[in-house]
């Protein structure tokens, strides 16, 4: 059959006429707005954990002190967890193009300011301003890939781009400890001698003899960075670097960010949802959403900020800057990897991501105590069980984010997915807030760190048991495919639209 399109939209690359009538259309442009949305994403997650893979240089520069570090971090959660509702808001009732420009300003903004100085008083100051612009710009990349999946990809499909977003997230993190590193040196620390110098008088008051003078010295160690001018130079560099990626995000998303494709790849993404704040409503009721939600927000949001201060978790066992920042890259590239895979085989076998979760979270719950153990020297501390313990966090915790993602909005049907997102990516900064500020508690030390991690994927493994899966969205998608028509489904042989 013949379709018309809109002026300049080119044509779709597949459409089909459904039962009612309607045409569902997918795009190749979707791959290119997936990407835009995904260097968004990148870049607000590489801000976000700017601290935490350099603190030795960043405490020796500015004097700062672990709670700091983690309390930047922190700001940044909580300015997300204020403002993800009304963004989410935002974008449902204004559209995703409005939304994802008004982050990227913030975001760019939130990392243009640390450019600004190095002084260390105004740097504490911009560090925690940027940290909480960033955190804000987070609001639509961070919560919207739910939304962005489901207004330009097919059923099939949803759970991989969803995946991408999510890995674009990680991947940040896991290059905030790669970029952190490499372009930030270690501190170097000398002990200088200092020579004090006490002169005085003794007196002699009954005798009438000369009062001699004393000269009393008082040698002590100064312990000095010796590279702080380099360590200045080398942090202002990655804060050119920040800035540069935001600036690119935000023109890419001035120069071509639609709100929508001309036809919806589905039934159900043309269908209305559920006004906003009656879907709120809705989903405190919904027992089987908190379910998935409580058991994806606890394990992501503790691992989250777990790995964001992993430096300070593991500095007195002997574990390096440099490498500490490896160790949480490899963990982090390997889990948001094995969530791309996870999810391209949820798309396969749909109807299963119950099951792929609970293996999974087996997973988390036996590598996470592998780690622990190691930790606490239970069984005998090296190098390379360490390394592989983490790893395997990642892969088992990360690996399933993309599927929480979409089995939550699949249980909370017909709530709109920005709001469904913005409520789990809300729950899930909430623990992360909560592990932070465990480490304002003076002397506590860093073994709960790892034991609150193995708690939250242990506690992961009942809530999904208990969840009643459900596949609302795409089993409306299907019985609507599968429905007879008066005519055949047809498909265009046609080539890309070149809107990208």
């Amino acid at each position: 059959m013949s379709k018309s399109v809109l002026p300049g939209e080119g044509t779709p690359l597949l459409s089909a006429e459904g039962a009612a009538g309607d045409v569902t259309s997918v795009y190749m442009r979707r791959w290119y707005i997936v990407l835009v949305f995904s260097i968004g994403s990148f870049i607000q997650a590489l801000g976000w954990n700017t601290w935490g893979p350099i603190t030795e240089s960043a405490e020796a520069v500015f004097g700062w002190h672990d709670s700091q570090i983690g309390m930047f971090a922190n700001g940044g959660n909580i300015a997300f967890m204020i403002c993800v509702l009304p963004f989410c808001y935002f974008m449902d009732v204004k559209g995703i193009r409005v939304s994802l420009l008004m982050c990227a300003v913030v975001v760019f903004i939130g990392t243009g300011i640390r450019c600004i100085t190095m002084e260390t008083t105004a740097m504490t100051w911009l560090a925690n301003a940027g940290a909480v612009l960033l955190g804000i710009g987070g609001s639509v990349p961070f919560a919207g890939p739910a939304k962005l999946s489901s207004v330009w990809f097919p059923p099939d499909q949803r759970a991989t781009a969803t995946s991408i977003v999510s890995f674009a997230n990680y991947f940040g993190v896991a290059m905030s400890f790669i970029f952190g590193p490499l372009m930030v040196s270690s501190p170097k620390f000398e002990c200088k001698n200092s020579t004090h110098h006490i002169n005085g008088t003794l007196e002699f008051p009954a005798l009438e003899v000369p009062r001699p003078m004393i000269n009393i010295s008082n040698t002590s160690c100064e312990t000095v960075c010796v590279n702080r001018d380099d360590l200045i130079s080398e942090i202002r560099h990655l804060m050119y670097l920040h800035t540069a990626i935001a600036a690119l995000f935000l023109l890419l998303v001035i120069v071509y960010f639609p709100d929508k494709p001309p036809t919806p790849p589905s039934k159900t993404a043309s269908m209305e949802r559920t006004e906003w704040l009656k879907g709120l409503r809705m989903l405190t009721k919904n027992s089987a959403f908190w379910l998935v939600v409580l058991a994806g927000a606890v394990s992501a949001g503790v691992l989250g900020v777990w790995a964001s201060v992993l430096d300070v978790n593991l500095n007195k066992h002997g574990i390096s800057q440099s490498q500490a920042g490896y160790m949480g890259f490899w963990q982090t590239l390997a889990g948001c990897s094995s969530g791309l895979v996870i999810a391209r085989f949820s798309d396969m076998f749909m109807r299963r991501m119950k099951l792929f979760l609970l293996l999974l979270f087996i997973g988390a719950a036996l590598s996470s105590f592998w780690f622990t153990a190691i930790c606490e020297q239970y069984i005998p501390f090296n190098i390379p069980s360490l390394y592989t313990s983490c790893i395997l966090i990642g892969i088992f915790i990360n690996g399933g984010i993309p599927l929480f993602y979409e089995v939550s909005c699949e249980a909370s049907y017909p709530v709109a997915e920005g709001v469904t997102g913005g409520v789990m990516t809300l729950v899930n900064n909430l623990f992360g807030v909560l592990f932070l500020c465990i480490m304002l508690i003076k002397d506590i030390g860093t073994s709960w760190m790892n034991w609150a991690l193995f708690g939250s994927a242990v506690a992961a493994l009942p809530l999904l048991i208990l969840f009643p899966e459900r596949y609302r969205r795409t089993d409306l998608d299907i019985t609507i495919d599968i429905k007879p028509t008066s005519g055949d489904l047809q498909a265009s042989d046609t080539t890309d639209d070149g809107a990208a």
